[in-house]
């Protein structure tokens, strides 16, 4: 009877021991991935009330200054205090497809640019002023493809999902434990 005891004691034990460390974790899993989400929503706002914009590189045109997947921030900016030199982002065509890339002539009569991307043998031609969404401020390489699969708006679903999913099962997960710590 005696060893059943201490059998059973065991037993309760390592069914404590694995509960406390699947709380630690779901925990751990709970505020980073609330944490990361939140960064990003708050980010993106106090980003944009400065005028800014964050898009990913998804071409090479600008390497190895601007890899593909680098994420930059371009900020609003007028056409007047856009330098020779400055790497720009504007609408390239009426779908409105963005390019960036780096001045290399301006013509203020005429309210035009001259762009080239860094890699590319030959300018981009005449960019209205019109068409300049802002300058490059700064950049991140290598998380511009994640940046954008999350905030996609065609993802926004699968993303909300995943987050609904997350908070449901942590709380099933922390029911569940405080039942079976009820139990012991």
């Amino acid at each position: 009877m005696h060893k059943k005891n201490i059998e059973s004691s065991n037993e309760n034990n390592i069914i404590k021991s694995k509960t406390e460390t699947f709380e630690l974790i779901s925990n751990f899993l709970f505020s980073f991935f609330f944490t990361f989400f939140a960064i990003i929503a708050v980010g993106q706002v106090g980003l944009k009330l400065f005028g800014f914009n964050m898009l990913n590189v998804e071409t090479g045109s600008m390497e190895p200054v601007l890899p593909v997947n680098t994420l930059v921030f371009v900020q609003s900016a007028e056409p007047e205090t856009i330098k020779e030199g400055d790497v720009i982002t504007f609408v390239i065509n009426e779908k409105g497809t963005l390019a960036t890339h780096r001045v290399i002539n301006i013509n203020s009569g005429k309210r035009i640019f001259v762009t080239k991307g860094d890699a590319n043998n030959t300018d981009d031609g005449s960019i209205s002023w019109d068409n300049v969404v802002g300058v490059m401020r700064f950049k991140i390489p290598k998380i511009g493809g994640v940046f954008q699969i999350i905030t996609a708006p065609e993802n926004r679903p699968l993303i909300i999902t995943v987050i609904v999913i997350l908070l449901v099962g942590i709380f099933i997960w922390e029911t569940a434990v405080k039942i079976i710590k009820n139990t012991d």
